[in-house]
């Protein structure tokens, strides 16, 4: 139970009724705290059939006010609960799955007024099953290097892969995430120019050692192809354990790998290519350049998954909120909500589809809210012999023709 923070005195709306409207509302299609209010009074009914709402639903303002109140601490304990309690427990198992970390800002909560600047979260994106595991908002005076360690402390990650872009390339982090149980694959950039440049003479002492006459590195070596939209994309990642070129190896917990991702990608139609190469250090001695490759690729799943999702599908960005503790509760509610329609989104659906249907039809929200997988009807389209050109039947089609007048 979410502590009230509001005095007796006026209070008029319970707060379990009120975030339980929050949060179907958000399921079924609401952008913002003012259609919140509007589809809670077109369904005012249907809500009474759980809550009672004596005193009807609140106003859009009346929303955000208990927002802003009520502490973002107790929302994510909130969301977690309720993860763990709508799921089946095998949904939310991290054992041998990858979890990836990210930081999003949250241009609506931007005030230029008082100068404030985006709030900013990072979350951990179960990939395998599009679940937020939880998020952690950072301070407005540090950046996500403070955040990462404080979020994987507060979770179960034994036995995952946690991976995190450049800005999780620190040592204190690798060392939490040993301590939690989890591997790590870490890319690495600018931002460590040392482990970088140790990494960049990793790849060239691969090539010198493939010359006849040198004793060669060990390696592995994974390659696939793809093409789709308009494009050939070649993917190459070699692995080694030899980390004679690495200065201080020590000092990275468990490191045990360093992974040379190289793309290339053409575009089809113009016949223009493009090369990148990308370094990472990976501490599961067991992991093979094949899942390197393919964990590597997956990270990006919550930027496609997620925060593409929260974004494009539920409004995040348009949604204006000057208050910086209702925009930070707003985004923990959105995330629970995004991953249940992930979940729930089935055969020919989109997550845009299954939140529309079930503005539809509130019905379909307690199904979302069981776990149910919301799907397309899977109709056969008939035979163009059965049913005659333009559909008509194949005797009206043949009727139609006889009765056309004919050609002078």
């Amino acid at each position: 139970m979410v502590p009230d923070p509001r005095d007796d005195r006026g209070k008029r709306h319970k707060l379990s009724e009120l975030l339980f409207v929050a949060v179907t509302s958000l399921l079924a299609g609401a952008q913002d705290a003012e259609d919140i209010s509007a589809f809670g009074w077109d369904n005012l009914d249907w809500f009474r059939q759980f809550l009672v709402l004596e005193h009807g639903i609140p106003s859009h303002d009346r929303f955000l006010d208990v927002l802003a109140l009520v502490q973002p601490a107790e929302i994510e304990k909130l969301v977690r609960a309720w993860t763990a309690a709508l799921r089946a427990p095998s949904a939310l198992t991290v054992e041998g799955m990858q979890v990836a970390f990210d930081g999003q800002a949250l241009r609506g909560s931007i005030d230029r007024a008082t100068k404030a600047t985006a709030v900013d979260m990072v979350s951990a994106y179960l990939t395998g099953a599009g679940v937020v595991l939880g998020s952690e908002r950072v301070d407005d005076k540090s950046n996500e290097i403070k955040a990462i360690p404080n979020l994987v402390r507060s979770l179960n990650l034994s036995g995952a892969t946690v991976t995190i872009d450049a800005i999780g390339c620190q040592r204190e982090i690798a060392a939490e995430l040993r301590r939690a149980g989890a591997h790590y694959v870490l890319q690495v950039k600018g931002n460590q120019p040392t482990l970088l440049a140790n990494c960049e003479a990793t790849a060239e002492e691969l090539v010198r050692r493939a010359k006849p006459g040198v004793p060669a590195m060990v390696r592995e070596r994974h390659r696939e192809i793809d093409k789709g939209h308009g494009r050939l994309e070649t993917r190459v990642c070699i692995l080694t354990r030899d980390l004679s070129c690495i200065e201080r190896p020590e000092d990275w917990v468990d490191l045990a790998a360093v992974a040379i991702v190289m793309r290339e990608r053409e575009d089809l139609i113009s016949g223009k290519k493009s090369q990148e190469t990308n370094y990472f250090i990976v501490s599961d001695a067991a992991a093979t350049a094949a899942q390197v490759a393919e964990i590597v690729r997956n990270h990006w799943g919550i930027e496609n998954g997620l925060h593409w999702t929260l974004d494009v599908t539920f409004g995040s960005d348009a949604h204006k909120v000057r208050n910086r503790t209702a925009a930070e509760n707003f985004a923990r509610l959105r995330r629970f909500c995004a991953g249940m329609v992930k979940q729930s989104t089935g055969w020919g659906m989109s997550g845009k589809r299954v939140r529309k249907s079930m503005g539809w039809n509130p019905d379909k929200i307690l199904a979302v809210l069981a776990g149910e997988v919301i799907s397309k009807p899977r109709t056969r389209r008939p035979n163009r012999k059965d049913v005659g050109k333009y559909g008509m039947g194949v005797a009206k089609a043949a009727k139609a023709e006889t009765s056309k007048p004919a050609k002078s």
